[in-house]
C-alpha cells in the first residue's frame, strides 16, 4: 500500500465524540500523515468544503440536522473529484448501494474500521490516477487540437501554392502554345493560303498542363519552306523548359534551316554544351527537312525522331522519309555528332505527315502497342482524304484502339500539303 508523502486533509462530517475518537485512532496506529477538522452540520460541512479544502471526506450516514445522502450531493456540486467514503454503524444495503450510484467512492462499516485505511489510500490513489489520466487526456487534447491547427494551416498554405503553381501552370501553357505557330507561311510570300504552293496543318495535344514537343514552320524564300519538330524526353515543367530552350536555339541558327542536317548539328552541339555541367542526362529527339517547290524536292535529316510519312495521294500509297545516313542520334547525347541530308522527289498533292512517338506508343486493353506500322497503315488507308481530315481519322483509329483511353504523352502532328511544284506550274 502507497503512502501519500503530504499530509492528507480530512473533512469528518460525524456527531458522535467517541466514533470521531475511534476514527483518529485507527489513522495514528496506521501511522498515516493527516489534519482531520470535523463538523456536524450542513453550513459547517459546506465551509470546510470551501475553507479546509480536504483532500477526502468521511462522513456519517445520520446525523441530527444533516445526512451523508446530502453530504455527498453537496461535495459533488464543489468538488466533484473529492474522494468520499460513508463510514456509518447501521445502513440498509439498498442505501449503501444507491449512495455508491451517486458518488460515494466506498462503504465502511463502523465495527470494521480496519477498512478505513486502505479504503481511504485505494480513493485517494484511484482519485491521483483519475486526475493524471485527465491530464494526460487534457494534453492529448491539446496536442490534437494544435496538430488539426498546424494540419489546417499547412493545408491552406499548400492550398494557396497549390493555387499559383495552377495558375503558373496556366500562364506557362498558355506560353508554351504561344510559342508554337497559329498562322503558317504561304509559297510565295504574300499569297492567299488557298493559292499557297504548301499548305500546313497542326495537330497539338499535352498530356500535362505544359508538354515537351514542339515544332515550327518558317519561310526560307518564296520556293522553299522550312519544317522543325522535336521531342523532349520526359513530361511536365522539366521537358518544357527543354522545349522552351530547343525552340530558341532553333529561332536563333533560323539561317542555317535551309541545311537540315547543319541545323541539327548545331542545335546538338549547343544543346551538349548547356548541360556539360548536369549530372542528367538530357536529350530530344528532333527531325528538319526542307520543302522545296521549285525543284520538288524534300531535304530532311534526323535526330532519333520518328520518322516521317510521305503520302502519296494520288497513288494512296504512303512511304517513310528514312534513308540509313539521313538518321543520327536524338540531340544532347554525342557533342560531335554530324547529321547528315537526304532528298526525295516531291509530286503535286504529295503530303509530308510529321509527329512525334506519343501519337503511335499508346497501347489497347491487352497491352499491345498501337505502333508505328498500324500509324503507316492507318495514314494509308486515310489517303484520299484532304490533309486536315486525314489527320482527323488517323487520330481517331488511335483512340479507338485505345478504347478512348487519354494519352499518356504529348502529341504533336505537323502536315505539309504540296498543292503544286515548279514542273506542275508551268
Amino acid at each position: 500500500m502507497s503512502v501519500p508523502a503530504t499530509v492528507i486533509r480530512i473533512l469528518l462530517l460525524e456527531d458522535s465524540d467517541l466514533d470521531a475518537e475511534l476514527i483518529e485512532e485507527e489513522l495514528r496506529r496506521n501511522g498515516v500523515s493527516y489534519k482531520l477538522s470535523r463538523t456536524e452540520t450542513r453550513d459547517g460541512f459546506e465551509k470546510g468544503l470551501c475553507d479546509f479544502r480536504p483532500t477526502i471526506v468521511f462522513s456519517d450516514y445520520r446525523l441530527p440536522d444533516f445526512d451523508g445522502g446530502r453530504a455527498l450531493e453537496m461535495t459533488r456540486k464543489l468538488a466533484a473529484h473529492l474522494p468520499f467514503i460513508i463510514i456509518s454503524g447501521a445502513v440498509g444495503e439498498e442505501a449503501a448501494v444507491e449512495l455508491l450510484k451517486a458518488g460515494a467512492t466506498d462503504f465502511v462499516l463502523k465495527d470494521r474500521l480496519l477498512r478505513l485505511v486502505p479504503a481511504m489510500y485505494r480513493a485517494l490513489r484511484e482519485v491521483q490516477e483519475r486526475l493524471e489520466l485527465e491530464k494526460a487526456q487534457a494534453e492529448l487534447h491539446t496536442c490534437n487540437f494544435e496538430l488539426e491547427q498546424r494540419v489546417r494551416d499547412r493545408t491552406r498554405e499548400l492550398s494557396e501554392k497549390n493555387e499559383m503553381m495552377e495558375e503558373d501552370l496556366r500562364m506557362a501553357h498558355e506560353l508554351q502554345l504561344a510559342l508554337l505557330p497559329s498562322r503558317f507561311p504561304t509559297l510565295p510570300k504574300g499569297c492567299q493560303e488557298a493559292d499557297s504552293a504548301v499548305r500546313i496543318c497542326s495537330l497539338y495535344r499535352s498530356s500535362h498542363a505544359v508538354g515537351g514537343d514542339c515544332f515550327n514552320v518558317t519561310r526560307l524564300s518564296d520556293t522553299v519552306l522550312s519544317v522543325f519538330i522535336c521531342d523532349v524526353m520526359g513530361h511536365g515543367v522539366r521537358a518544357a523548359l527543354v522545349t522552351a530552350m530547343l525552340r530558341a536555339l532553333e529561332e536563333q541558327l533560323g539561317e542555317k534551316a535551309a541545311d537540315p542536317g547543319l541545323l541539327l548539328s548545331e542545335m546538338n552541339r549547343a544543346q551538349c554544351h548547356i548541360f556539360e555541367a548536369s549530372e542528367t542526362l538530357v536529350f530530344a529527339s528532333a527531325c528538319s527537312l526542307t520543302v522545296d517547290v521549285g525543284q520538288g524536292t524534300v531535304t530532311f535529316a534526323n535526330a532519333g525522331h520518328p520518322c516521317p510519312l510521305l503520302v502519296h495521294r494520288r497513288e494512296h500509297r504512303v512511304e517513310a522519309l528514312v534513308v540509313p545516313e539521313s538518321r543520327g542520334p536524338a540531340l544532347g547525347i554525342f557533342p560531335g555528332m554530324k547529321y547528315q541530308n537526304s532528298t526525295q522527289r516531291l509530286n503535286p498533292e504529295d503530303f509530308i505527315l510529321l509527329f512525334t512517338d506519343g501519337l503511335f506508343e499508346v497501347e489497347n486493353e491487352k497491352a499491345e502497342l498501337f505502333s508505328e506500322e498500324r500509324l503507316r497503315e492507318a495514314v494509308e488507308l486515310h489517303a484520299g482524304l484532304p490533309p486536315e481530315p486525314l489527320v482527323q481519322a488517323v487520330l481517331r483509329d488511335v483512340e479507338r484502339f485505345t478504347g478512348g483511353t487519354p494519352f499518356e504523352d504529348d502529341v504533336c502532328v505537323v502536315g505539309v500539303q504540296i498543292a503544286r511544284v515548279a514542273s506542275s506550274a508551268a
